[in-house]
Order: C-alpha cells, then structure tokens, then sequence
C-alpha cells in the first residue's frame, strides 16, 4: 500500500497513552472483580494468582486486540486521531496484533523487570534499583526520537506503525 503517512507527534502519542491507561485500568478493574470469587472460592491464592495475572494478560490482549483488527484505534486512539496499520499502511489481523502485544509486554515489563534483577545486588535499596529499571521503559519511546519514521521501538520491531489521522470535516 505505501500511502503517505503523517507521524503523530510525541505529545499527542503520550496523552492517547495515558489516556489508554484510564481506560485500561477499568477494563481490568472488572475483569479482576470477576476472577476474585475463584481466588476466593480455591483455597490456593499462588496458583489462582498466576492465573488471575495469565487472565489479565489475556484480557489486555483481547482489547487491544480486538481493536488494533477493527479499524486500528482503541478507544483512546479516536479522540486524538490516532491509527495503527502495518509498516505498510495495511491493515492489522489477529498475528500483527499479537506479534505488537507480545514486544510490547517484553518492552515495558519484561525488560526492566530483568534489570531490576540484574541491578538490585548493585544499588543500596530496592528504589535505586527500582528507578534506573524504570528508566528501561523510557526506551521504547524515546527511540521516536531517533527513528526515521517517529515510531515507538515496539512499533519497529513489531513491523506497525502509528499515524496521525486528518481532521474530521465539520459539519454546518
């Protein structure tokens, strides 16, 4: 496809994101009422735990999902005219958005989880090692930064992108 795309800019992506959090945190908030009565009901609060996070996860995934293969855009993308294609403008199926959950997830948990590990012996409390682990979230979007196309690191290596929409036509 190669249609000529606008970047969004780095404010605009950052406020869909935090945006995206609000809306992600009720989403998981009911789902996370839902499975409670299981951890409950079971008696093994470790294993239920695992599976109540497996749960979210899968739940996270369907959201993102489900709407990254419906048109591109979460709820949060609309209002800032946010949508994600393929790298070459092409629309999402179900193996790129996992193909971007899956980077993502290794992005901004797995990787500064492997470096607060990493670091914890090195620093004299757990919030040092903490604070320089966090700093491995910056990456990701930092890199928008140094790409050729502004995009998120996950969106590079996950082969999407994100682009600016036009303004809708007001009506009179």
């Amino acid at each position: 496809m190669n249609q000529h795309f606008t970047p969004p800019g780095l404010l605009r992506r950052l406020a869909s994101l935090c945006y995206e959090a609000l809306l992600l945190g009720a989403v998981l908030l009911v789902a996370a009422a839902l499975f409670t009565p299981l951890v409950v009901w079971s008696g093994n609060a470790r294993w239920m735990s695992v599976l109540m996070q497996l749960f979210l996860a899968l739940v996270m995934f369907g959201y993102f999902g489900y709407c990254w293969t419906r048109g591109g855009q979460t709820l949060a993308m609309k209002p800032w005219r946010l949508q994600l294609t393929l790298a070459d403008g092409g629309a999402l199926r179900w193996p790129h958005a996992a193909m971007r959950f899956v980077v993502a997830l290794v992005l901004y948990l797995g990787v500064p989880a492997l470096a607060y590990t990493a670091w914890q012996p090195l620093f004299d409390s757990r919030q040092h090692a903490m604070a320089v682990a966090l700093l491995w979230d910056a990456l990701p979007v930092l890199w928008a930064l140094i790409d050729n196309d502004k995009q998120f690191l996950h969106d590079r290596l996950a082969g999407t992108r994100l682009r600016l929409l036009p303004p809708l036509a007001r009506k009179h």
